[in-house]
Parts: C-alpha cells; structure tokens; sequence
C-alpha cells in the first residue's frame, strides 16, 4: 500500500470549514482533524439531544442522523480521500499523455456515506477504527505477518483469514489484491472528479471514457467506439455469456454476475435488516438504498446554478446531473415496432412486454439495447454465447420432455412470444473463427444442433453467435471470483458455482 512516506512533496489541503491547513502527512492531517471534531462536536455527553450532525467540509452536504461517531468516520474519510486525489494528482503529471477529466468539480468532495466505523474480520481480530487509513494500514500488517501454509503435493499458500473467506494465494501480492475486495480499499482517486479506484488502471480507463473515440476501435456487435483497445477489449468482453447458471437456463458474461443471479433469483436469504423496520435485504446496497426513505428532509442539491433539484442519494444526484446538465443529455430508448420514444430502458423494456409481449428465451428476462443509426437507442436482439455454454444449454434442452421440445420447435410460428429479428438485419460477425460467424436457436428447435447453418435475414428466431474464441480476452481478476459470498452458505450456491466455473475449465478457490 502506498503510504505517505512513499510519497513525495505529500501536500493535502485541509476544506473544513474556512480551514487553509496543509498537511504533510497523514498522521498530521489526523490529529488536525481530531481538533476540528472536538471544537465541533465539544463534550459528547452534552450533545445526546441533537438529532443531527452536519459535516462542514466544503462542498459536502452529508447529514449524520444523531450520530456523532458516524460523523466523525465520516469527516476521517475527507482525509483520506485528500490522500487520494493528490495521488492521482501526481500521476497524471508523470502521464501528460492522458486525456484530461470534463466531469467538472461538482462531485469532487461528495464521498460515500459511511457507518459507525471500520471492524477487522481478520481471525483472532476484533479491532474497530474510525480513520479508514489506520484500517488499512492495520490490515496490511496482517497481510505481511501471514505465514505460508502446506497444500497437497508439498505446495505453500497464503490463506486470506477475513471471516468467511476461505482463498488462497501463491504470492502475496495477490492476496493483498484480493483483501480489497474485503476492505473497500481505494488506492486513487481523479484529482478533478474526485472518483476514487482501486488501481491506477482504472484511473486512466476512467479518463479515457471521456476522451474522444477512435473511429478505428469500434465494437462490431454494438457499434459503439473507444478510444483505447483496452477499453475495446473489456467492453466485447460485456458481449460474450460464457458462464451458465446450474439452476436455470440463465447465461451470464461472469462468475461475479453469475454469483449475484444466484443470490437473487435461487437464494431466500436475506441477511442485512433494517433497524428501523422489520424489512430484510439480500446485499448492503439495497438495505442502504431502503434506509435512506426513514431519513426525513433531502440530503443533496445540485450545485448547478439557477438549478433547485434536490434528492436523498448521491447516485441519484449523479444521475440527474448527467441527464440534465451534461452535453447532449441522456439518450433516448425508442421501440423498433411502433416508433414509441422513451428516456429510460426499464420504461421502453416494460412496453416491450406488455404492449407488444416480447421476451427473451427462459433465464434472459432482461432486454439491452444498441444505438441504431437513427441515433436512438433499440432492442438488441442477438446474444453471444460461447462454445461451452452452447453445448451446455442444448444438453439441457435434450433432456426436456418431447412434449416440451415440439412447442419449441413450434413457437417461430408465435412471433409474439419472442424477440424477432427485424427485416434485413443479420448476425454480427467478430472473429475469425469459423464458428463465430454461425448462429443457433437450440431453445426454439428442440435442441438441434444448427451452429453450422447460417442464419437467414429476417429469421423470426432469436439469433445465438457462438464464439469459440474471443481475441484478447483475458481470464477475468481472481479478485472478480473471490468477493465475498453472505447468503450462499444454506443454499449450497457456492458449490454449484464452483462445479460450473470448473467445468469451463476456470478454478475457484
């Protein structure tokens, strides 16, 4: 981890209030901040009757509902989010090259809401912290003392012992990668935005996005262009489903979104209650999202001038911001039956299937959208499978009841029960691969093999392009496979995961 002491010329401005102190290191930033917090906060005890807690760090608007610790993690992390912009900061000066930030300041000291304070899950640990980057840097030295354990075969490995978790790593550099996605660590942040990231990768990915595309770096299945190969390749990565559920026929384009659709769509488990109601949540996210209607009054204005909207979350703030005030706006969603134009997906994707009864073959109930030449933006109808996930859905459909097999094979003469392909559009091509160019519509032909037929424009089949290959595509992070997994455990989702990650020849730990 990088620490002050790595860093030269370390120089981060204190925003409290009408503040102008500059720190030179963390640890004097800290006990600056602690000053501000007494002055501000005074003798705890005489403070029980106030039910809120305003941070006066400049351009923040977060509210503590009458709790002071919260606050004070809260103004703790202004500190350490400093740190990481003037990282970035010094980044982007070694990089000249890189395209500059035109996301403006509006966002550039609004910080994720936070809690009462940071725990170590660590075995044998129970230490709490209110300064994240004492957190982080009581869990480095965790990472550091661990010792290698035995595996089979005379093989040594670093075990993560976080509550939980039972990875393991060869070197250490991975398992300090992996604990991010325990802590939340953040190593950078753009010094204009204030976005923060996990590595200095996705920092110069954040600032490419918003540079100009290359005509030349243009996906061929969405159209859509980058302005970096790298950007390219992770983005056709988005394409691709290589990962099928073992519970349904549901194909996901990786493990992470493979895991999140188990834990949805096959767990009952909901291990994250409300404190102020007797509802239950499946992940953190939504029993935050749930809390924020128990806090009275708005949380968020926009900073825009002659602008008086004002909302309870900071992504909803974000979304507004971009919809309204960013150049060119949010993007139009528009039917491709009946020329009906809408502003947001869910709404376009809602008339797909009540006014025109369009769906997705079983297991896809989400529709996506691609940018037509008319500049709005349309169903897409054709999905990328790999090879393996192919032959895994069409085992699958082999097995059904003939019964069940011949209404499939039946249903092209039902054109409102599918997503049809329209007039003169056919398939994408993206490979060299003979296989990659062909298509297949196992789930509406009782399983026949037909990857070897090319389709036919105007086919009232779903399109399936199967790729046995993807040009640099990469194996996704181990990090990406190691997140944590609350609410498998009673449902065996962990094992099933496992089994199908192993059978594409991909290993879980």
């Amino acid at each position: 981890m990088m620490t002050t002491k790595r860093l030269g010329n370390f120089e981060v401005v204190c925003e409290w209030g009408s503040c102008s102190f500059t720190g030179r290191s963390m640890e004097e930033l800290s006990d600056h901040m602690c000053l501000h917090l007494k002055d501000y906060l005074g003798d705890n005890d005489a403070l029980e009757e106030l039910d809120e807690y305003a941070c006066l760090w400049n351009g923040c608007e977060f509210l503590s509902m009458g709790s002071p610790a919260e606050l004070e993690v809260h103004a703790y992390f202004h500190n350490y989010h400093g740190k990481l912009k003037f990282i970035g900061s010094q980044l982007l000066k070694s990089r000249p090259d890189l395209p500059s930030c035109n996301q403006g300041m509006h966002s550039n000291n609004l910080v994720p809401e936070g809690s009462d304070g940071y725990v170590c899950q660590w075995e044998q640990c129970d230490c709490t912290f209110n300064n994240p980057e004492w957190f982080y840097r009581h869990v480095d030295n965790h990472i550091e003392s661990a010792e290698p354990q035995s595996l089979p075969q005379q093989q040594q490995a670093l075990f993560c012992q976080w509550a939980g978790c039972d990875a393991f790593f060869k070197i250490r550099y991975r398992l300090r990668e992996h604990m991010r996605s325990h802590t939340q660590e953040r190593l950078v942040a753009c010094p204009t935005c204030g976005s923060m990231f996990s590595s200095n990768t996705k920092l110069f990915d954040h600032l490419h996005r918003q540079a100009e595309p290359v005509e030349t770096l243009v996906c061929e299945h969405c159209g859509k262009a980058f302005s970096s190969e790298r950007l390219l390749r992770d983005h056709v990565r988005q394409h691709v489903n290589q990962v099928k559920c073992p519970f349904c026929d549901m194909t996901c384009t990786t493990l992470a979104a493979l895991k999140i659709h188990i834990r949805f769509r096959h767990c009952d488990e909901r291990p994250f209650p409300c404190d102020f109601c007797d509802k239950r949540f499946k992940n953190q996210r939504d029993l935050q999202k749930h809390t924020e209607v128990h806090n009275e009054g708005t949380m968020y204005s926009c900073t825009v001038e002659g602008c008086d909207y004002t909302c309870h979350t900071f992504q909803t703030m974000s979304q507004h911001f971009k919809r309204v005030h960013e150049v060119g706006g949010m993007a139009k969603y528009k039917c491709h039956i009946c020329d009906k134009v809408f502003s947001w997906c869910y709404t376009l994707t809602l008339h797909l299937r009540k006014k025109h009864e369009l769906k997705w073959p079983s297991g896809h109930s989400r529709f996506r959208y691609r940018k037509d030449v008319d500049g709005f933006l349309k169903l897409n109808m054709v999905r990328f499978e790999t090879v393996e996930v192919t032959k895994e859905i069409m085992k699958n459909m082999a097995k059904k009841p003939q019964s069940l097999q011949k209404s499939l094979s039946g249903s092209g003469q039902d054109e409102s029960a599918v997503v049809t392909l329209e007039s003169g559009r056919s398939s994408p091509t993206g490979s060299s691969s003979p296989s990659s160019s062909s298509s297949y519509s196992s789930e509406f032909s009782g399983g026949e093999d037909m990857s070897s037929q090319a389709s036919p424009r105007g086919s009232d089949s779903p399109v399936y392009c199967v790729m046995s290959t993807i040009p640099h595509i990469e194996d996704e992070s181990a990090g990406l496979m190691q997140e944590d997994c609350d609410g498998f455990g009673a449902s065996g989702a962990v094992q099933a995961l496992t089994e199908v990650a192993r059978g594409l020849g991909m290993d879980v730990v």
